[in-house]
């Protein structure tokens, strides 16, 4: 018996309702299509061409790019936003290696963006545009999404767009033109609902906004991640806290697009990032850790341009604030590493109480240290409970 013929015929394209939409490439886009394949970041994790010539992006438009759409096996689209000036193509996703058998098929997904399209959202509008024509009207049961071990930003919108991680085989990526690990994730279609059952709802977690209008309490966005480096580089953080050693980009795009969603979703840890009010730069970050019922620890990681501010004093009795009077919790807890006094310090001019010294009770990288343990109940005033047992203020 022969093998099933391919469907060829391919469905009408996904304009997209908001400010993202995709379309075929024209040979007017052959500017824009250089311009991808030139991105340094594209370059380095993609494979991209940097010596791509708008005569050789023409060619590729009219050539393999529409050859691809004739026979099926290969669908790149523009993805256009909607931006002050007008409409512009960001960049390209597709969908290589298309088999559609009579029932179910498979696809692989890729994306290039433009710095215009990064950190603005469009990149996951773009790749569920994409999805869904995949599912819909294509048919497909199941997507791959392939990249290199290290691109933490790129796993991190698969992740956000329902793909998960089943696989790291080696060689099978490459980065800076040099062959490397690789990560395969999946996603999958979603299965019709049996008999009269609805599908499970997906809960979004909503971040809420706290002002003193002088701070900013917010969600972490990919703005943030700059200067997020530079907070976790930063040699204090790396003496007192448990931030990842070498904190990259990659770190950071994980932290914002995987860490901190999912401690929202889950409810275990409360992560905010905190502004300035006036604007919008990150200065630091707050959390709740929320592992026993009615209490919660405080976690907290300001950079240096914050310190000396009373940013942190400020960001911290918003989140106070939050945790008693919203979510009802009945005490705070605070740790911190003997002798972290700039620690200690800030917890006592928020009322917190020394409840003692734990020997060894902190893991420092692999090390233990002594631990303090402070704790401030939801009755407690919010100032220091006695004077100052510790050394002066270092001169700045």
């Amino acid at each position: 018996m022969s093998a099933p013929a391919l469907e060829r015929t391919t469905p009408d394209l996904p304009r997209g309702g908001g400010p993202t939409s995709l379309r075929r490439f024209t040979a007017a886009d052959a500017a824009a299509f250089a311009a991808i394949h030139q991105d340094p970041l594209n370059v380095k994790w993609a494979g991209a061409d940097p010596g791509m010539t708008v005569e050789r992006a023409a060619a590729l438009i009219s050539g393999p790019i529409a050859e691809g759409w004739d026979d099926g096996s290969l669908l790149r689209f523009a993805i256009v936003e909607e931006l002050r000036g007008g409409a512009a193509v960001i960049g390209t996703v597709s969908l290589q290696d298309v088999q559609r058998p009579p029932a179910g098929g498979a696809a692989s997904v890729g994306i290039k963006l433009l710095a215009t399209g990064r950190g603005r959202g469009s990149g996951r509008r773009a790749v569920e545009l994409a999805c869904d024509y995949a599912f819909g009207a294509l048919g497909l049961s199941v997507l791959h999404w392939r990249t290199t071990v290290g691109n933490h930003a790129s796993r991190a919108l698969a992740e956000r767009c329902g793909f998960r991680l089943v696989a790291e085989i080696p060689g099978h990526g490459h980065v800076d033109g040099e062959i490397a690990d690789g990560w395969v994730l999946v996603r999958e279609a979603a299965p019709a609902p049996a008999g009269p059952d609805a599908p499970e709802l997906q809960v979004q977690a909503v971040v809420p906004r706290l002002t003193d209008g002088s701070v900013l309490l917010r969600a972490l966005r990919d703005s943030d991640a700059e200067q997020l480096v530079a907070n976790c580089s930063d040699p204090e953080a790396v003496r007192w806290t448990t931030v990842p050693l070498g904190y990259t980009r990659g770190h950071a795009a994980h932290f914002i697009h995987t860490i901190a969603p999912d401690g929202w979703r889950s409810g275990a840890t409360l992560t905010f990032a905190v502004a300035d009010r006036a604007t919008d730069g990150l200065l630091g970050t707050v959390d709740l850790q929320c592992k026993h019922p009615g209490a919660a620890a405080v976690g907290i990681n300001f950079g240096e341009h914050a310190r000396g501010t009373g940013a942190a004093e400020r960001a911290v009795r918003l989140l106070a604030d939050h945790a008693f009077n919203q979510l009802n919790l009945s005490y705070l807890h605070w740790s911190a590493m003997v002798p972290n006094w700039g620690s200690r310090k800030l917890a006592w001019k928020l009322g917190f109480t020394l409840e003692g010294q734990v020997r060894g009770g902190f893991n420092n990288r692999g090390t233990p240290a002594d631990r303090w343990i402070l704790t401030l109940a939801a009755t407690d005033p919010r100032t220091p409970q006695g004077p100052w047992d510790g050394p002066p203020a270092a001169r700045r």
